[in-house]
């Protein structure tokens, strides 16, 4: 999620010293990349990054979820975002753990979309929503199948689709198992959620 402290960073940067070059980038989805890496070198630091609870190999939530700084240290979030996305990714991971496609989920405290929710497959815009006891609770305004690339495009808007947070979880699952379901041959998720019907999307 893009949360890391400094004492984690001088850990990683002693890691890349003694298995690369010391060479880091990061990149524009949260994500960290440790430079000229020799093959025999390879086993050891992921065993090492491991150590740190930072893994090399991630599950296809982990490897695809971004999201933006939140309530926590954003005065213009609404809604909680990075502790949400870490726990997102967990529940998935435990629910469909045999989901291997490539799938993004970009969640945004506010609707200034630092975290692009327009262009991943998931987006989520933080607001206040209704839940079934009629109370104002966190939540996100759901946008599908947005995507950067050859195929491009904005995120489709179900009309009133919010989820509460509570719900979230529940709805990406159950929204990726009719992916599953309805998908042709090889159909990415954008490719789907634009022909589907706005009940397989609810």
């Amino acid at each position: 999620m893009g949360r890391v402290d400094g004492t984690t960073l001088t850990k990683i940067a002693d890691l890349a010293e003694a298995h690369g070059s010391g060479r880091v980038r990061t990149t524009v989805e949260q994500k960290m990349i440790i430079l000229d890496v020799e093959e025999g070198q390879v086993d050891s630091l992921v065993d090492a990054l491991e150590a740190l609870d930072l893994t090399a190999r991630p599950s296809t939530f982990r490897r695809g979820t971004m999201a933006c700084t939140g309530i926590e240290f954003c005065k213009l979030a609404i809604v909680e975002t990075k502790a949400r996305g870490a726990s997102l990714i967990d529940e998935l991971e435990r629910r469909l753990p045999d989901f291997d496609e490539p799938i993004t989920i970009n969640l945004n405290g506010c609707p200034n979309a630092c975290a692009r929710i327009q262009v991943a497959d998931i987006g989520l815009k933080g607001q206040l929503v209704m839940n079934d006891a009629g109370e104002q609770v966190e939540g996100y305004q759901v946008h599908l199948g947005g995507a950067l690339g050859l195929e491009a495009g904005f995120g489709r808007k179900v009309r009133g689709l919010k989820v509460t947070a509570e719900e979230l979880p529940d709805y990406v699952e159950r929204v990726l198992k009719r992916y599953r379901a309805e998908r042709e041959e090889g159909e990415r998720f954008a490719t789907w959620a634009a022909r589907a019907s706005e009940e397989a999307l609810s």
